[in-house]
């Protein structure tokens, strides 16, 4: 009895340790520093050329200190511990040419320098207010060719291939669409939409080119329905929709990136709504949107499996620039 209480009391003293012994670990970790971007250019404004202020990311599980050596270059955030989104702080170039600036981040003996260039480059926004729209496709033009309307109806029967129904290619074309991937031919006419992709074949539809002015750029936001396909047996195709900027200048949802994450639809014959939003757009930008498991552009599959969807309501209005 007295060895099981002494064992009791040696088990407990070691629980109530417990907690003290981590945090002594953490404190004894060692430095970590990552810091997201090396090189950062600004225009004069001091904005990026999106019309928002530049960030990066700082991980730091100590802690970290930044300092400038420049007096037009700052952060909001000096110091911090963790992960940190820092925002760039600079004023106007009113200089006669471009200058350099740089960030120095240190933890502990660990250090990353970022290079911050200001141009004497105007803000390129086009100057149209929040709202403008540059696109518009209901694609009701397509029912003339006798497509089913698969999600009212819940079911994916009697969709016309637009590759051998009449002249329905020539008008896709004509409304400046291009197939994502044209060698795979599973781009379907409904009763006013798309439909999208086929056995081991995936696919999506690439947008016009915008109307917007000559060296100007602006920040859009990209809505649209879309609904997954369900088979004859009832199973919802495991589709996911991606956003993808296949040509041209900009970024997807505020950071580098040239497309977005697969953005999943509610799974029944119902339309669900989505948004992106894209920066830095431009005349020569093209925008599709497609299946995630479609892949590359150019690839004749992606996945195997079925992934089939529809497409309904596109839409491309100014943004907000922040």
């Amino acid at each position: 009895m007295k060895r099981t209480f002494l064992r009791l009391l040696l088990l407990s003293g070691c629980v109530c340790l417990l907690p003290s012994c981590i945090e002594d670990k953490a404190e004894d970790a060692a430095h970590r520093l990552v810091v997201s971007k090396v090189e950062v250019e600004l225009i004069q404004t001091g904005m990026l050329n999106t019309g928002s202020k530049a960030s990066l990311d700082v991980l730091a599980n100590r802690g970290y200190a930044i300092t400038s050596d420049a007096e037009w270059l700052d952060v909001d955030k000096p110091t911090g511990k963790g992960r940190v989104s820092v925002t760039l702080e600079a004023k106007p170039n009113e200089t006669t040419g471009e200058r350099t600036g740089h960030l120095t981040v240190t933890s502990g003996k660990l250090s990353e320098r970022v290079t911050v260039t200001q141009t004497l480059d105007p803000d390129p926004d086009d100057g149209n207010p929040v709202g403008y729209t540059y696109y518009d496709e209901n694609f009701d033009w397509i029912a003339v060719y006798g497509g089913a309307d698969c999600v009212g109806v819940g079911s994916q029967d009697n969709a016309k291939n637009i590759y051998s129904t009449g002249d329905a290619l020539q008008k896709f074309g004509e409304a400046g669409l291009e197939d994502y991937n044209p060698v795979g031919r599973t781009m379907y006419a409904c009763a006013g939409y798309f439909k999208m992709g086929a056995t081991d074949k995936q696919t999506g539809i690439i947008l016009p080119a915008l109307k917007i002015g000559r060296k100007k750029a602006s920040n859009v936001e990209l809505t649209f329905d879309a609904c997954p396909n369900i088979g004859g047996t009832g199973k919802v195709d495991a589709v996911t929709v991606t956003v993808e900027i296949v040509e041209g200048p900009g970024t997807v949802n505020g950071n580098s990136d040239r497309e977005s994450e697969g953005m999943k639809p509610d799974q029944a014959w119902k339309w669900t709504p989505m948004s992106v939003k894209l920066y830095g757009v431009t005349a020569a930008t093209r925008i599709a949107i497609r299946s995630t498991q479609q892949g590359e552009r150019g690839v004749t599959a992606g996945e195997k499996g079925y992934f089939r969807w529809y497409l309904d309501n596109v839409k491309i209005v100014k943004a907000p620039r922040n």
